[in-house]
């Protein structure tokens, strides 16, 4: 795509936008809530300290790890997900100006 966008593919964008800002959010709050649970049931369970501290650094290493990869793993999607859009957008487009003649 060499020129200017049109109105349609900037109001594509923009919502591609917004629900990407939305779902990331609602899924962080979701790990967030997660995490603390799994720490509190950590911090309730009868353990000695040492081992307490060992383990929750474990698991927050573990759940940084898997987020870590979900989140690339998620851009990648997008990522996907706005070329497939773009592309869409540009064909439909050059099948508008082919009809107009």
């Amino acid at each position: 795509m060499g020129g200017q966008s049109s109105p349609h593919q900037i109001q594509i964008s923009l919502k591609l936008n917004m629900y990407m800002k939305n779902s990331g959010s609602i899924f962080i709050g979701m790990v967030a809530a997660a995490m603390a649970g799994v720490i509190i049931g950590m911090l309730v369970a009868p353990e000695k300290g040492e081992v307490l501290r060992k383990n929750i650094k474990d698991t927050a290493g573990d759940w940084s790890k898997k987020l870590s990869d979900l989140m690339a793993e998620g851009n990648e999607s997008l990522k996907e997900l706005k070329s497939a859009l773009s592309d869409g957008a540009s064909e439909i487009k050059n099948e508008a100006k082919n009809l107009k003649g």
